[in-house]
């Protein structure tokens, strides 16, 4: 045997066989290793775990901590149902934690805007602003309701469909409520006890007259009273607004100025909110792209070195085997948990 080696130099043939023998073996167990356990999966945030990027997660994977040191929690034992995402155990990192939620408040704070006094005052003013716009808007819409109503109920009376001008008119009294235009339509007959009638058009409605108490005319605010023991026409509208009445034309410049004061008041009042808006943003959008760079840097180092001190969960799957416990010395990469996933 020692000959055969000793004269392995004389034959060059044997020493590339035996050579090629020798690097498929290493080459095979290298595999198997490598197919047996899957690097520690890299955790993105709490809830969200990438195996490798590699999206075919193999049926078992051994997870363990990136970091070392001293195990808070194990969250999980042999046979638990676990969902993709769940946190299995973490180190006792308080200060990594800590670190991370300053970075995360850095980065929104560069974002968002500063939250000094000078914000806060612009604030203020946007709120103010806001409130007074809507308190504007109320106030000129109870404004411009009430001449509406008013220019309406311009001395309201009742017509002849005939057109003739020598009959007796009922006699209109209230205040028209409806809040449109149009006619009411009056159709008066003889029924036991006297004269009744219906109405129709803007509002719906019956009743029996008499020259002394004023009978409602449907919903509309209005009533109706007889001026005449007889009937003679049928038929009587009530136009509204009465154009015919002598204080139409005040009634309607009335309205058209509350209109007209209305959409100023509200103009003004939107005009200074946009300005407290644009003030604030002003302040606000002060951020340099090198100051969100810089927070956002910090931010994803803090958050890799929080997501170094937990296991999670990278699938669905089952927990085959689990090697820590709580207050023990974590290694840096030593297999602590097995899981067995549902792909």
């Amino acid at each position: 045997m020692k000959q055969h080696i000793i004269s392995l130099p004389h034959h060059p043939k044997r020493v590339l066989v035996i050579s090629l023998i020798i690097a498929l073996s290493v080459g095979t167990f290298g595999y198997l290793q490598i197919n047996k356990k899957v690097t520690v999966p890299v955790v993105k945030d709490n809830s969200s775990v990438d195996v490798n990027n590699n999206p075919s997660l193999p049926q078992s994977l051994t997870l363990g901590f990136l970091a070392g040191g001293r195990i808070k929690s194990v969250s999980v034992k042999t046979g638990d149902m676990v969902k993709k995402g769940t946190v299995l155990a973490e180190l006792d990192a308080e200060n990594v934690k800590g670190a991370l939620i300053q970075a995360q408040a850095a980065y929104e704070k560069i974002i968002n805007g500063a939250t000094g006094p000078t914000i806060d005052i612009a604030k203020a003013a946007v709120n103010t602003a806001t409130v007074n716009l809507n308190e504007i808007t109320k106030q000129q819409n109870v404004l411009v309701d009430n001449a509406y109503r008013n220019f309406l109920s311009s001395t309201l009376e009742t017509t002849p469909k005939d057109s003739a001008t020598n009959y007796l008119a009922p006699i209109i009294s209230g205040n028209y409520t409806l809040g449109k235009e149009g006619i009411i339509n009056l159709h008066f007959y003889y029924s036991y006890g006297g004269i009744s009638f219906t109405a129709s058009g803007l509002t719906n409605g019956s009743g029996m007259m008499n020259s002394i108490t004023s009978q409602p005319i449907g919903d509309s605010g209005l009533y109706i009273k007889s001026a005449s023991t007889q009937i003679d026409t049928a038929d009587w509208v009530i136009e509204i607004p009465n154009k015919k009445a002598s204080n139409y034309l005040t009634n309607y410049n009335a309205y058209q100025l509350a209109l007209q004061n209305k959409n100023q008041a509200i103009a003004l009042a939107q005009a200074t909110l946009d300005q407290a808006n644009a003030s604030l943003t002003a302040l606000v959008a002060t951020a340099r792209p090198e100051d969100v760079a810089t927070a956002k840097g910090a931010l994803e180092i803090a958050q890799a070195a929080y997501n170094n001190t937990i296991i999670t969960a990278p699938a669905d799957g089952t927990i085959t085997s689990v090697t820590i416990a709580e207050g023990q010395i974590a290694t840096p990469n030593a297999a602590a948990i097995e899981l067995k996933t549902n792909y």
